[in-house]
């Protein structure tokens, strides 16, 4: 299962994806699932980025050509249109993130499909932690046999070109150590120690994609969205969640924005989505979210983390 996640052009400005560009790319993968390039496709948008979630078989290289065929097609028509930006090719500077998870279904497959927008690299590090490392949030680390193993999880240092791996709860604070400490670091994957199983892979780069398998031996569905309860600072701001029909901004430095698409792969199909942040339950999260962000968009050019998080660094990796 993979998602693939760019930018062909915003509607309007920056703000979100017009309605033609997530045709052109339903037609695009149509194709693709009727030619057998892939099993089954769902196409999504999140701010001014397109996202397809494509459920396929082994071997990622002929899923990457139908993104690129998806985007290409979507970016002609956001050229057509005059769209914020308009790539008409994937490969003109526009960056693809792509995450990808294995594994063989099991009767019953809920895997989640989150997608972000102005949000920085490594996104995800607090709630993959939440949810695969913190008892208080997940009783299945206490109440499954098999999670009381603990998880294992990978972290590249882009700056440094490295990976590192860390066993939890065993290595716990060498872990926090690490991804707090400011450089950088991105939490990639989640595996099972018990047996090795894939439970959550994330995207690398900006306004990062994270794909989560949920119950049995891993935290039931509940548990993965309960870290987006608390918009969690991802960056200089705090990441508000919200439901899919909601995903656009429009306010000036307003919160990082992320969805929540609920599948179950099942006999070669993605059954959903649900949109899992609509949820009422989320509202108080979304007004901690925009009262948090008014409070750093009164300080200006002096709002904390400013540098970090400017307008330059969105639009070169857009």
């Amino acid at each position: 299962m993979t998602v693939l996640k760019t930018c062909v052009g915003g509607y309007v400005g920056s703000g979100g994806v017009h309605p033609a560009l997530v045709d052109a790319a339903r037609e695009a993968v149509a194709g693709a699932k009727d030619a057998g390039r892939v099993a089954d496709a769902y196409v999504a948008r999140c701010g001014d980025d397109l996202a397809l979630v494509l459920l396929h078989g082994p071997g990622s290289s002929s899923v990457l050509s139908v993104g690129r065929e998806a985007f290409t097609r979507s970016g002609a028509v956001s050229t057509r249109l005059g769209q914020h930006r308009a790539r008409a090719e994937t490969n003109g500077g526009a960056e693809v993130e792509v995450a990808e998870v294995s594994f063989d279904p099991r009767t019953s497959e809920p895997v989640l499909c989150f997608l972000s927008d102005k949000a920085p690299a490594g996104a995800w590090n607090v709630h993959l932690y939440r949810m695969f490392a913190d008892p208080f949030n997940t009783s299945t680390l206490l109440d499954d046999e098999r999670a009381r193993m603990g998880f294992r999880f990978v972290v590249d240092d882009p700056a440094s070109g490295t990976t590192e791996e860390f066993d939890l709860p065993d290595d716990l604070h060498g872990f926090l150590r690490r991804v707090t400490s400011g450089e950088g670091c991105i939490v990639r994957e989640v595996r099972s120690r018990a047996t090795g199983a894939a439970a959550a892979v994330a995207s690398g780069g900006t306004d990062p994609a994270l794909l989560v398998r949920c119950e049995d031996a891993f935290p039931t569905v509940g548990e993965v969205l309960e870290p987006l309860a608390f918009p969690y600072a991802v960056g200089a701001a705090p990441l508000m969640p919200v439901a899919t029909t909601d995903e656009a901004t429009t306010r000036s430095d307003g919160p990082p924005r992320a969805i929540g698409l609920g599948f179950q792969v099942t006999a070669g199909r993605l059954i959903g989505p649900r949109d899992l942040l609509g949820d009422r339950a989320f509202d108080e999260a979304r007004r901690q979210a925009v009262s948090a962000s008014d409070y750093l968009r009164r300080h200006g050019p002096f709002a904390p983390g400013r540098v970090a998080a400017d307008r330059t660094t969105h639009v070169t990796t857009a």
